[in-house]
Parts: C-alpha cells; sequence; structure tokens
C-alpha cells in the first residue's frame, strides 16, 4: 500500500501492481490504481484531517530505490496531502478566494456558495511535496549543483517510462489542480518530475515542481524544488501577442511552466555509494605477448574466439605495456546477462552497445585529457594559443613525452586514434552487431566533446556546438580513412597520417623553404641527429607512435569479443614502451631504395627478423 494503514480494503492483483526495472543498483517502481472508493477515502479523511480531492488515487505511487545501501524516495498522494495547509491562515489563499468571489459578482447567490465552499485549509492542494526519504537519518544537503540540463537533452535511449496520477480536483469547475509524477530512465541516468499544476480561472496560475535526477556512474541524486507561479492575466497576455491560441495554451502545463517567473528555488544533493562494477572495472591485470608456441592454449582457454585470432605470432618474450584488460571469472550478473543476450541478440545488442561503449571512449578521452586552472578563478583570463584556442593544463605521455598542446582539438585528435584503434577491432563483429557498436562510439565520444565545449569552454550556444561537432564528425571520417590506408601502405603512410592529425602538420610551415636554399648537405640532416629534421619534425616521436599503434591493434587482434571487448575491459596505456622497439636500426636503411622491398623481411640490429608492412 501506500505505507499509513489499510487504505484500500480490496488488495491489488498481480497486474494491477504496475511497472518495475532493476538498473545500475537501482530498482525503479510505479504503481497505478484505480481512484479509491467512498470507504478508503473516509478513511484518508479521518487521518489527513482535510477532505480529499474529487479524483484521489490514494494507492498510486512512484518510488526509487538503491538496494545495496537500502535508501529510496517514494512519491505517494497522502503525503503530497499531508503537506497542504490545513490552518487556513494562508494570507495568499485567502486573497485568491476573494479574488475568485468578485470575477462572480454577476452572481449573487454564487457568493453565498462561495463562502460555503472556502475551508479552513487550502482548497486549492497546493503543496509543496518533495518526496518522501527513507530512512529519514539519510537526508539531503543542501547543494548550489544543478540537475545537469545538457545530459537530458541527449538523444539517449528510454529503456523506462511511466506517468502516474496523484490526485485531481476541477475547482468546482472554476480550473483545475493536478498533482502527478513522470519517470524515465535511460542508461546512464533517470529523472523524475513531480508536478503540481494549479490554474484558477481569471485569478492565478500556480506550479510546484521537484525533479529528482540521478547519476547512476556515481551514486549522486540531486533533488531540485521550483515554485512558480502568476496572475492570470499576465498570463493570458504573455499568450495573447504569440501565433499560438492562448486558451489552449493556458491548459497546457508544460508551456505555462515555460513562461511563469521563478520566486522560490532549491537544491538538494544525496551522495549514494555507487555499485561495484563502476568502482572495480579499472582494476585490470596485464596483457603479455606469449610465444606462437603457446598461442594455441590461449585460443582454446577463450570462449569466444574472435574471427581473427589466427594472426601470425608476436615476437616471443615481448610483454606490451601499450594495452591491458581484466581477466577475471564472470560475476553472477554478467553470465545472466549472456544468457539474455544469447536468448534475444537482436533486442539487447544495442544495450548491450550503448553501455560499454561509453565505457570504452571515456577511455579513450582519458589519455590526453587536460584541465584549465582559470575556469573557476574569478577574473582569471584564460590563455590562448597562437591559433586562437583556449590553452590549458595537461598530464600524462601525450603531453609531457609527445610535448603536445593541452588544447581542445588535441584532446580530440588522440581520442580519435584510439577510438580508431577499437573501432578496427569492431569491425570483426558480426555484421549484424558492428553498426550499433559503430555508431555507439561516435555517439558517446560526441556527448562527452559538446559536455566539454561546455563546461570548460563556455559554449553555451547550442547553434555553435552544433557547428563544431559537425566538424569533428568529417573529421572522424578523414582520419579514418587516412588511417586505414596507412594500415594497407606501411608505416610510412601511416605516419603521414599522425602527422597531419595528431601532430597537426607541425613543422610544415618551417620547410617552406626558399627555392634552391636547400643543399644535398642540408637534406641529409632530416631525421638525423636526436631524430628531429629540418623541418622541425621529429621522426622518433612519429615513429613511436605507429608503433604503439600497431603493438595495440596486436593486442587488440588477440582479444576476444565476448570476454574482453564487449565488456569494456580495455585499458590504454604507457607508449613510451615502445621507444625501445623504434630506436633499432633498420637492415634497409643499409640498402640501396627499393631494394629488398619484394623479400618481405628484414633484419635489424640485433639479428631479429621483422616483418615489413
Amino acid at each position: 500500500m501506500n505505507g499509513h494503514g489499510d487504505v484500500n480494503t480490496q488488495l491489488p492483483t498481480t497486474g494491477d501492481a504496475g511497472k518495475s526495472i532493476i538498473h545500475h543498483g537501482f530498482e525503479i517502481i510505479t504503481r497505478k490504481l484505480p481512484i479509491l472508493k467512498a470507504d478508503p477515502i473516509e478513511q484518508m479523511t479521518s487521518k489527513l484531517g482535510i477532505t480529499p480531492p474529487e479524483m484521489i488515487f490514494g494507492d498510486n505511487s512512484v518510488s526509487i530505490k538503491h538496494i545495496a545501501s537500502g535508501w529510496s524516495v517514494n512519491f505517494n498522494s497522502f503525503d503530497a496531502l499531508d503537506r497542504v495547509d490545513k490552518t487556513g491562515g494562508s494570507m495568499l489563499q485567502v486573497a485568491h478566494s476573494k479574488a475568485w468571489q468578485s470575477t462572480r459578482a454577476w452572481r449573487q447567490e454564487k457568493h453565498e456558495n462561495i463562502t460555503e465552499v472556502v475551508k479552513p485549509f487550502d482548497w486549492s492542494y497546493t503543496t509543496d511535496y518533495r518526496g518522501t526519504a527513507e530512512p529519514s537519518d539519510q537526508a539531503f544537503e543542501a547543494s548550489t549543483v544543478p540537475i545537469p540540463l545538457e545530459l537530458l537533452k541527449r538523444p539517449d535511449p528510454i529503456i523506462f517510462f511511466d506517468e502516474v496520477m496523484l490526485y485531481e480536483d476541477e475547482m468546482a469547475d472554476n480550473g483545475i489542480t493536478i498533482l502527478s509524477c513522470k519517470i524515465r530512465v535511460m542508461p546512464a541516468r533517470l529523472l523524475l518530475l513531480c508536478r503540481f499544476f494549479m490554474r484558477l480561472d481569471n485569478v492565478l496560475f500556480r506550479l510546484r515542481d521537484t525533479r529528482v535526477y540521478v547519476e547512476f556512474a556515481t551514486g549522486e541524486v540531486i533533488r531540485e524544488y521550483m515554485a512558480k507561479e502568476e496572475d492570470y492575466e499576465s498570463v493570458r497576455a504573455k499568450f495573447a501577442h504569440g501565433r499560438i491560441d492562448a486558451l489552449s495554451a493556458m491548459r497546457d502545463p508544460n508551456m505555462i511552466a515555460e513562461i511563469l517567473p521563478v520566486f522560490a528555488q532549491r537544491a538538494t544533493i544525496k551522495r549514494i555509494q555507487p555499485p561495484i562494477s563502476h568502482q572495480s572495472h579499472r582494476q585490470f591485470s596485464q596483457i603479455t605477448r606469449i610465444p606462437a608456441a603457446q598461442s594455441a592454449a590461449v585460443a582454446t582457454a577463450t570462449t569466444s574466439p574472435s574471427p581473427s585470432q589466427s594472426a601470425s605470432p608476436l615476437p616471443p618474450g615481448k610483454t606490451s605495456k601499450t594495452l591491458e584488460y581484466q581477466s577475471k571469472t564472470p560475476s553472477p550478473a554478467i553470465r545472466l546477462a549472456q544468457k539474455v543476450r544469447e536468448a534475444a541478440p537482436q533486442a539487447t545488442e544495442s544495450y548491450i552497445a550503448y553501455g560499454v561503449s561509453e565505457t570504452l571512449v571515456k577511455e579513450c578521452a582519458r589519455q590526453a585529457d587536460y584541465k584549465i586552472p582559470q575556469l573557476h578563478e574569478k577574473g582569471a583570463q584564460i590563455p590562448k594559443t597562437k591559433t586562437g584556442e583556449d590553452l590549458g593544463v595537461g598530464e600524462g605521455w601525450w603531453y609531457k613525452d609527445l610535448h603536445l598542446t593541452p588544447t581542445f582539438s588535441t584532446w580530440a585528435q588522440v581520442t580519435f586514434l584510439h577510438m580508431y584503434l577499437l573501432t578496427v577491432r569492431i569491425r570483426s563483429f558480426s555484421p549484424q552487431a558492428a553498426p550499433a557498436w559503430h555508431q555507439q562510439i561516435i555517439d558517446h565520444f560526441s556527448y562527452l566533446a559538446e559536455d566539454r565545449m561546455l563546461t570548460m569552454h563556455n559554449i553555451h550556444s547550442g547553434m555553435i556546438r552544433g557547428r563544431y561537432l559537425k566538424d569533428l564528425f568529417v573529421q572522424w571520417r578523414g582520419l579514418m580513412a587516412s588511417y586505414d590506408e596507412g594500415l594497407v601502405k606501411g608505416d610510412a603512410v601511416l605516419a603521414a597520417a599522425v602527422w597531419r592529425n595528431v601532430f597537426k602538420g607541425q613543422g610544415a610551415m618551417e620547410a617552406k623553404v626558399e627555392a634552391g636554399a636547400r643543399s644535398g648537405d642540408a637534406a641529409d640532416k632530416v631525421g638525423g641527429g636526436d631524430g628531429e629534421g629540418e623541418s622541425g619534425v621529429n621522426f622518433a616521436n612519429l615513429a613511436l607512435v605507429v608503433s604503439y599503434m600497431r603493438d595495440c591493434l596486436s593486442v587488440l587482434d588477440r582479444m576476444s569479443d565476448g570476454e574482453v571487448v564487449r565488456e569494456g575491459n580495455v585499458v590504454f596505456g604507457d607508449p613510451e614502451g615502445e621507444r625501445g622497439l623504434v630506436g633499432l636500426r633498420s637492415g634497409m636503411m643499409d640498402l640501396p631504395f627499393g631494394q629488398g622491398e619484394d623479400k618481405g623481411e628484414v633484419t635489424v640490429a640485433g639479428g631479429r627478423p621483422v616483418t615489413s608492412m
């Protein structure tokens, strides 16, 4: 029931119990039953001390519960009505009831009826109800953190939705008052809206909104309460000059909510321990490249081998530090999900792709992450690059060792590079599954990029962000083509693609010297010394990135679809581990140009054979 006694003497059937879903450790339940009958209404009247509205759905409710901690918030009609003013001492209410009477001055007998109807409680049933949280000792805390509306505007799939009516009253045919709840659950978050809407004809519009937002990954629950109201004539005047029908608009709570001024607002937050899967998914073991003699044993140990696992063995004894993955026994939840996936692969593929690809893209974005310290300093100016980009502060190999500039474009290109490596691996998925994964990969990047534009670079115009996202998508398509060409034609072509995208053509302007200025001696300096050529291009760093890409692709190729890639347990490591290999001198350097290309194998210093690309 609603937690306040046996209000409805007729117990609901199983079919009436409503809908429910368990997602990321949260249980969401909605319950919808018919209007209460006479006996339950009398019981509720006795308990509340006021007469309930004309249509009271006493058994309806919406609840959100965190299973592990036992914390929950519930919305029901009894607790909402218990927040209605029962004293009749509200001056605002008295003033409006008088205004209501004055609008019916042409009927004297109506005045008398209104005098009798006005009760010593708020007859509009206005409530500031914000939900019933349990246990009560785990209360919300005051906060200035707003609900991230930009995340809610994304076209994420809705995996659960319901609308529940709690009560309604037509105010003796002179308006309407409604309390209802809507809830929608997306893969990464949920939003509940409990809205009280009142329209008292020719007198007043009133709105009381309570929103509960849950971010599953962080376990944060934000509750926001907002009160709005304005007199009837002011609202009608706002619609009078528009192209929409004013009478229809004034009956639509959503349209009214857009124009009513806010006179009270309060935000609170509750931090719940996130699900275990979100805390431990970054604890990974290291993958080791093994000799060919042991490759068969590895292939046998994987339950869902990739079609590409028959690739040639890697050099013996080489341990990869560029890519890691988690190897562990699947939990009962994962085993259950695998059974569901096997039973209905087409129905579940899009949801699996959404969740896992989000984890993978965040791992790609982590590689060249940066911060802008001046963002939260009052009056501080954000430094700019020569091209006008916001200049941040970056940590990690791509900035400290490769000396890239910590900007949005650098972050995007390094993220693209890692997304490309995953995309190559995803191409080996089944033809039915691969398209969903490709789409989700680029969608999640777009979400991250737009969020970064808004929160780190103060680009509040949706139109401008949309243009940047279109430009990034064009870059992504061109980048895939250039990297694909490099994989097929060889490391030199791949290095050129990396130079154009990641290094942004660094050194190209310096290379444009006057005709005849470069002698044969000057040309010999390119690529010499510490690896930096006359044009300013560090060829050693280019080779390092190319070797890193090859190494990651090789390790990804050995991962099975089901156990590793589809669970998102991929972590990119330190490319610095490839420097020793890049520093070895190739035997082809001693051969005349073009000789030895048909043999397919050359020898580097130390005598180890390496297949040419």
